[in-house]
């Protein structure tokens, strides 16, 4: 009998470990999602405030040797379709990363809501508020087969910093944090999470959305503010993790 116990303990095990990646204060993460999301959301207003219309001559004024060297590669031809695949790809990089966070006890996936909440609404902030301030143009806005009325929208000065990028990398590493900590590192999870974030941050150059000094600096952004935010809330006194050839325990006193 107390060999069976002590089996289904093994099976149960790397369930209970679960509880103690994130230690979330309820209170103050509301107070942070909210003020983040009123910074995000005041952005709407002064966007339109800030960013004026380009004319005809001042977009015809625009030469491709002002941009920088590196970011040359970005003057693909527009392409609608590999623009729509950038979103498919990122549906697939936040789709893995909430399978990773998914947990089966309500308590645990609220935190791990929580947390992920704060990562994605931060970037975001950061993200639109730099597009606002920089208002750099994105590379189609070069392309003469592209129309003036596409080049004269707002958005098409919305280039620097990727948010598209920045979301991506956010998830990918918020959601493999998780399951390290968890499970240990994974090579195949790993390289699905940030495997399809680079797909998106790739995409986006390709159909001319992005320079890519936009999408790399999208992805430090996002990462880092992830990374952060995933550390700032590790519990930091009792920690488990469960490896395919390990179990470790520590406790910090």
């Amino acid at each position: 009998m107390k060999k069976v116990n002590i089996f289904f303990l093994i099976l149960i095990f790397p369930l209970l470990l679960n509880s103690y990646i994130f230690k979330v204060d309820k209170f103050e993460s509301l107070i942070f999602i909210s003020s983040a999301l009123a910074l995000d959301l005041s952005n709407n207003y002064f966007d339109r405030q800030l960013i004026e219309t380009p004319t005809n001559l001042e977009l015809n004024a625009l030469n491709k040797d002002d941009v920088p060297f590196f970011d040359r590669i970005g003057f693909q031809p527009y392409s609608a379709t590999l623009k729509d695949f950038s979103d498919y790809s990122a549906y697939i990089t936040i789709g893995s990363a909430f399978y990773c966070l998914y947990e089966s006890d309500k308590k645990i996936l609220f935190n791990n809501l929580l947390v992920f909440s704060e990562i994605m609404i931060a970037q975001s902030a950061i993200a639109k508020w730099t597009k606002t301030l920089t208002h750099r143009y994105r590379p189609y806005v070069y392309d003469e087969d592209v129309s003036y009325d596409k080049k004269k929208q707002r958005n098409s000065q919305h280039s620097f910093f990727s948010m598209h990028s920045s979301t991506v990398f956010a998830a990918a590493t918020s959601g493999y944090y998780y399951y390290s900590n968890n499970y240990g590192h994974n090579i195949v999870m790993g390289s699905i999470l940030f495997g399809s974030a680079s797909a998106t941050a790739i995409l986006r150059v390709a159909s001319a959305q992005h320079f890519p000094s936009d999408v790399i600096v999208g992805a430090i952004v996002g990462s880092g503010i992830s990374y952060v935010i995933c550390k700032y809330h590790q519990n930091r006194k009792l920690k488990l993790s469960f490896g395919y050839d390990s179990v470790d325990v520590s406790y910090r006193f």
